[in-house]
This record gives structure tokens, sequence and C-alpha cells, in this order.
């Protein structure tokens, strides 16, 4: 389990345990409450001793109920806090990249800017021959990070979002590594191919749009 799982668990254990405690000085602050309304509707004692030790339970007794009253809002308010952000912290796990899947994502990005590049300068007539390593290892990078396995602490909308982006990653640079030097010498080809990029490029703004990466910062490392 990650951070965030067992920050769920924790908070919201601690949130459960708030709970408990709430009910347990409810139920002692009523009993309180209920010995006191006795005593004040009891004759008070003529008696100066019994008389200074009636009032000396009942301020006791006034006392008790109060600091119960106080601990009951400390607590439930501990409580709502504690569940809250457990729930938030829930949340945040199901809409948001875990540091492998961003990584994965990130990296996408980079390799397919850089191999539309390298498309590009064959196609404007560029040495292909050059070029060519370096586009094999890029395609091959491209199918390997989109097999990484998806959070599973992912909502079951963000896990469909990834993993298409995933296998139309995968699905492209499988396709794109298959491609000869000779095959690159068709302009005709290259072109299809930077559509299908493309295409996989307004696939990545779908990713990138829910789960809120900064495109704009990404362009600048590029």
């Amino acid at each position: 389990m990650g951070l965030l799982d067992w920050l769920f668990i924790g908070l919201l254990s601690f949130a459960t345990l708030c709970f408990l405690f709430v009910f347990f000085f409810f139920f002692y602050s009523f009993s309180t409450r209920k010995e006191l309304k006795k005593m004040k509707w009891r004759k008070r004692p003529k008696n100066k001793m019994k008389r200074k030790r009636w009032m000396k339970v009942r301020k006791q007794l006034e006392m008790r109920r109060k600091r119960s009253d106080r601990t009951i809002i400390i607590l439930v308010l501990l409580a709502v806090v504690a569940s809250g952000s457990a729930f938030y912290s829930r949340y945040y796990q199901m809409t948001h990249l875990t540091a492998e899947d961003a990584k994965g994502v990130v990296q996408g990005y980079f390799m397919t800017e850089e191999i539309e590049n390298k498309l590009i300068t064959m196609r404007d007539g560029g040495s292909i021959e050059k070029e060519y390593p370096t586009y094999q290892e890029i395609s091959s990078l491209i199918v390997t990070y989109s097999n990484r396995s998806i959070s599973d602490g992912l909502s079951e909308e963000g896990k469909r979002v990834l993993t298409r982006y995933n296998v139309g990653m995968k699905n492209l640079g499988s396709n794109l590594h298959s491609l000869t030097e000779q095959q690159l010498e068709d302009k005709e080809k290259i072109e299809s191919y930077l559509k299908d990029i493309q295409k996989m490029k307004n696939q990545q703004k779908e990713v990138f749009k829910y789960f809120r990466v900064n495109e704009s910062a990404l362009k600048q490392k590029s």
C-alpha cells in the first residue's frame, strides 16, 4: 500500500475512535446532568456543614458536566476534520497520478515529441540511416513505458482514461518500431504515422485534463 492508502486508513481510524469517545462522553454527560437535576430539586440542607458539602458536590457536578460538554465538542471537531481529511486524501488518490503513473505519462509525452521530430526530419530529407537507430530506440521505449501497470487506487474513470492512453501508446510504439529504413523512405507512409501521432497527442490531452497535468510546464522542459 502507498502513503495515501495508509493516510486514509489512519485518519479514518482516528475519526472512528473520536466518534466512539463522543458517545462515551455523551452518556457520561447525560448521567451527570441527570444527577445534577436531582440535586437542584432536592431541598437545600439547613445544617451549615451539610450545606457546604451539598454545594461542593453540586459544583463538582457542574464542572464535570462542562468538561464533558467541552470534550464532546473537541472530539466532534477532531472527528469531522479527520474524516474530511481521510476522504479528501482518497479523492486525491483517485483523481491524481501516482509517481510511477506520472513518470509513464510524462515520458510518453517527451518520447512522442521526439519521435515526431525524427519522422519530420526523415520526411524532409534528413539522413534515414543516421536517424534510424535513435528512432528505433525511442519507439521501443514507448512500448516499454506503456506496458507499466496502473495504480489500483485510481477511480474507475481514471483507470479507463489511462488504460486507453497506454494501449494507444503501445500500439503506436509497436507500429513505429516495425518500420524498416526502406519503408521510411516512403513520405506518404511517414505522413500517415504523423497523423497517428497527432491522434495520440489528442488522447494525451484527455489524460492531462483528467489528471490535471500542466502541459505548459512540460513544453518548457522539452
